[in-house]
């Protein structure tokens, strides 16, 4: 008998590093092979380095016409990867056991080496190639809450105004998860008593001025929106506070953007983002910080339709690790205006429209090399 056996799709299997994970093997006769009806075989894999069948690993054989069974495994050398199993075979003999496939759980070392390995699949004197891409695994969880602003309150009914073709958000009553406040200036913080935005900051509709960005890393969600730093002349800020391990690593990820409605264009807007240790109001230590200055220098008559879609986004990366004993770290983003954070200046957001932001992201991170 002649078969042709292969390993199925998809081709690779992506796993991640310490990723338990399932690959396919197809079994077919060559044309004009008499069927196979019941017999007793016995399949091997050789898997590629980094990769192993665990201790609890399973195989199971998977065709239309029965129930998903699992199969004898008869031995696995784990010094040379190789795993041994056996079924009793029906090829092209008419039966519901009949056009299966094979499943093969595996599971991919910690410290595997990433990128594509090569194994292979055999029965007699049959062989194919396996192969399985390797990848390191990608921080999903976001210890930001609402960082795409999709959460919000209206105080009273539902609306959004038009400001020269810009939809702002009216009448909030909070924007999820977000705290709110004014820099006033010589070192004074002050967070909205009541949590309303008011005049502090702006919600702008993602849907209408986005035009986001594609984060193959952290794609957008539909229905993101957008935060203007400033609201109606204040240096304002948002800040929300979030539990982090000790001594470990983190990455603040966001996306910063010009405002197109800022006049005159030759000001500057003004963004800092922070990570603060201990109690915010009170100025604690900074773990990390970015004072960034963006200049949008179009023609100030270009209507504001026109530029609606082109607010030249950017993505920061900000890394930092937490001191030990420290469980909490506040995140915050302020205008510091004119005056930055001089304690001896008053506050001066140089016009009513700052910088925007936007898709905020909080992650572990893998160690500073």
């Amino acid at each position: 008998m002649a078969f042709i056996i292969a390993q199925g799709l998809p081709l690779p299997v992506n796993l991640q590093q310490g990723e338990y994970g399932f690959f396919p093997i197809d079994l077919l006769l060559t044309p004009h092979s008499e069927p196979i009806k019941g017999e007793k075989l016995v399949l091997a894999v050789t898997l590629p380095e980094g990769v192993t069948f665990p201790d609890d690993g399973k195989v199971f054989y998977n065709a239309p016409g029965v129930v998903r069974h699992e199969l004898h495994v008869l031995d696995y050398d784990k010094a040379n990867r190789l795993l041994r199993f056996e079924n009793t075979v029906h090829l092209d003999d008419g039966s519901p056991e009949a056009g299966g496939f094979y499943s093969v759980g595996v599971r991919v070392l910690d410290d595997a080496r990433p990128g594509l390995v090569w194994g292979q699949v055999e029965i007699g004197t049959s062989k194919a190639p396996l192969r399985i891409q390797i990848t390191v695994p990608q921080p999903t969880e976001n210890l930001i809450v609402n960082g795409g602003f999709v959460h919000y309150e209206w105080k009273s009914g539902e609306g959004w105004y038009d400001n020269k073709g810009t939809e702002y958000a009216k009448d909030l009553r909070q924007i999820g998860s977000w705290k709110v406040g004014q820099y006033e200036g010589k070192g004074a913080w002050h967070t909205s008593e009541t949590g309303e935005p008011g005049t502090l900051v702006d919600l702008l509709k993602g849907d209408t001025i986005g035009n986001f960005p594609q984060d193959t890393e952290y794609p957008f969600v539909p229905h993101e929106n957008i935060v203007d730093i400033d609201g109606a002349k204040t240096c304002g800020f948002i800040k929300q506070t979030v539990t982090v391990s000790p001594g470990s690593w983190y990455e603040l990820s966001f996306y910063t953007g010009y405002h197109f409605l800022r006049t005159p264009v030759s000001a500057p807007t003004y963004l800092r983002a922070e990570v603060l240790v201990g109690d915010p109001a009170a100025e604690g230590p900074t773990l990390v910080w970015d004072d960034y200055v963006q200049y949008y220098t179009g023609q100030q008559e270009t209507p504001a339709k026109a530029k609606l879609n082109a607010p030249g986004w950017r993505k920061r990366r900000l890394r930092f690790r937490t001191p030990a004993g420290v469980d909490q770290v506040t995140v915050r983003f302020a205008n510091p205006g004119r005056a930055g954070f001089d304690h001896e200046l008053s506050a001066d957001p140089d016009g009513d429209t700052g910088m925007l932001l936007a898709h905020i992201r909080l992650s572990p991170a893998p160690p500073a090399p």
